[in-house]
């Protein structure tokens, strides 16, 4: 479905450790958009892991989007899902996931942001900052997959 004409405010979270070769995929995804610069009304922000201090923001957006990697399927495959609402577990945590933070921004505001999450299979994640072959050759398909979704359309497929 297309944008109606109205801006969407968007936030854009690469998460991951990027000291650790392929973890740091959502950070070099955030860098190179920031590169090709960022549409108005879009935001990013780089972290290491998902906080419930990120759920302030995400209450003043329309979409957030949530790109990490993952150590499921084959090195360099890209999936992109959209997120449900989940509540999130209420022990103490230092991290939450994409369906609890928004799942907590629907608590505080009374309204949550559509949510996808595109991750890349990793192949390696040991100490290093260099991505994987694999990894770096998928940054096209992720880059395109963040671009048809801030453009409105809700398949990133």
């Amino acid at each position: 479905m297309a944008n109606s004409g109205k801006r969407r405010r968007v936030l854009v979270i690469g998460y991951g450790n990027p000291l650790r070769c392929d973890d740091g995929l959502g950070w070099q995804v955030v860098r190179q958009l920031e590169a090709q610069g960022l549409p108005e009304g879009v935001v990013v922000r780089r972290v290491i892991q998902l906080t419930p201090e990120l759920a302030a923001e995400m209450g003043e957006r329309d979409l957030v989007l949530f790109v990490d990697a993952s150590q499921e399927g084959e090195p360099g495959e890209v999936r992109t899902r959209q997120v449900e609402r989940e509540p999130r577990n209420e022990s103490f945590t230092h991290e939450d996931s994409p369906a609890g933070l928004l799942w907590l921004a629907q608590r505080l505001h009374g309204v949550a942001p559509i949510g996808w999450l595109l991750t890349v299979a990793g192949e390696r994640f040991e100490w290093g900052e260099s991505l994987s072959p694999a990894v770096r050759a998928s940054l096209p398909r992720v880059l395109e997959s963040v671009g048809r979704l801030i453009s409105g359309e809700e398949s990133a497929g």
